[in-house]
């Protein structure tokens, strides 16, 4: 099933940006530290203090990062007008700042069979977000496993899906990371050591040295075929197995448009 219509994008509030930041600050906290954070952002959380908890950048990238989130153009001179001083400037002012341009998705509530469906609306506006973000979406279906797509689809899932209805998303977890980090320590010791087993083994005219990087080379090997086996790097959300369940989530507190 593929998205008949383009995604549907309206004008937002400053309350609305608000709560985005609060759900980056939440999914963050989430994904890094597997804890909600201790302060919820409002608006007079200063600049600084929301750099300082998100580990954001200076300001003239952290503007044109949030260029690129919201899908504005702002020159760097009104960023830096609401960002500096940044022990000064409060969250207020970036949320005003970014109402007045941004435009984001969703949901348009669509008929099926004479009644409308929220959760199947859900559905196609995740799928068409997909799209938009480069996934073939012609063999997406409500039932389709959404490990598929969750780890290479990160952004669309953590800043666009999740801002169709902000604080819905559950838990975050990375799967299989650090299975990956074992992965290439193994080639790693693998390249470190292979100089070094090639030198000995001419020196004393034996290939057993060789034998070294070669044992790391099948740790490696084997690593990657059973992280294959598992599914490679995964982006999970707690319980949610399918786009079904994801809908029907997201379905429960989005906005929808007629």
């Amino acid at each position: 099933m593929e998205s008949a219509e383009p995604v549907l994008r309206e004008p937002v509030t400053a309350e609305y940006v608000l709560s985005v930041f609060r759900e980056q600050h939440r999914l963050y906290f989430l994904l890094d530290y597997d804890m909600l954070p201790r302060e919820e952002l409002t608006f007079e959380s200063t600049v600084e203090e929301w750099r300082d908890q998100m580990d954001l950048v200076e300001w003239r990238p952290l503007g044109r990062a949030e260029n690129e989130l919201w899908e504005i153009d702002l020159p760097d001179e009104a960023w830096k007008q609401v960002l500096e001083p940044e022990g000064e400037k409060t969250l207020g002012g970036v949320c005003e700042l970014i109402a007045r341009y941004a435009a984001v998705p969703v949901i348009r509530e669509e008929t099926f069979f004479g009644k409308p469906c929220r959760p199947a609306s859900a559905f196609l506006t995740i799928q068409a977000l997909l799209q938009e973000a480069g996934a073939d979406v012609s063999e997406i279906a409500p039932s389709t496993d959404l490990r598929e797509y969750s780890y290479r689809y990160a952004f669309a899932f953590l800043y666009r899906i999740a801002n169709l209805a902000p604080g819905t998303l559950p838990r975050p977890e990375r799967v299989n990371w650090d299975s990956y980090r074992g992965a290439d320590l193994s080639l790693l010791w693998m390249t470190g050591t292979l100089p070094f087993a090639l030198m000995f083994s001419l020196g004393i005219g034996s290939p057993w040295f060789l034998l070294v990087p070669g044992m790391f080379l099948t740790m490696y090997c084997l690593f990657r075929w059973e992280l294959q086996r598992l599914g490679g790097k995964q982006l999970k959300f707690g319980d949610l197995k399918t786009f079904r369940d994801l809908s029907e989530l997201i379905a429960t507190r989005a906005t929808f448009q007629a």
